[in-house]
């Protein structure tokens, strides 16, 4: 009878294991860590997944005082009206590719900006969406203006 106790327990624990490993698998493509939802946006049939931010706040912040931002991993600002956007590299600790969206299509990037950079970036038209994605994403997978996005 020990031992049969001594089982249900292990496997109960076990499955507590997988279950915490699945319910954090899932919460990771659904939210980032920082609370913020997180969307798959295909560029040019390459894929993102992309935090989605909308404040005020969140915008401003962005990815600045983070240490890094994985591979295939972005941020994806909706903008509160399509205009020419303005971004800065205030408080960043990495480089980053800035895509500038509007219609559904790329109109414009700028590329392996230093994190040490203290211009602000405008974009080339008005733009509804700002996608930041790690440096080198642009030249990686040969993105040029007019290429589609799909979110």
């Amino acid at each position: 009878m020990e031992e049969n106790k001594k089982a249900k327990i292990l496997y109960a624990v076990v499955g507590a294991v997988i279950l915490a490993i699945l319910l954090n698998y899932v919460f990771s493509e659904v939210y980032s860590a920082k609370g913020n939802r997180i969307k798959r946006v295909y560029v040019k049939n390459n894929l993102v997944k992309a935090e989605v931010v909308k404040s005020k706040e969140k915008i401003e912040k962005g990815l600045s005082q983070r240490k890094s931002l994985a591979e295939g991993r972005g941020m994806l600002f909706v903008m509160p009206t399509i205009d020419y956007q303005r971004f800065w590299m205030k408080e960043m600790l990495f480089p980053i590719d800035i895509i500038w969206i509007a219609n559904g299509k790329v109109i414009g990037f700028d590329k392996n900006i230093s994190f040490k950079d203290s211009r602000i970036f405008t974009s080339p038209a008005p733009a509804s969406y700002v996608l930041e994605v790690t440096a080198g994403f642009c030249d990686k997978y040969k993105i040029e203006i007019n290429d589609a996005l799909k979110m």
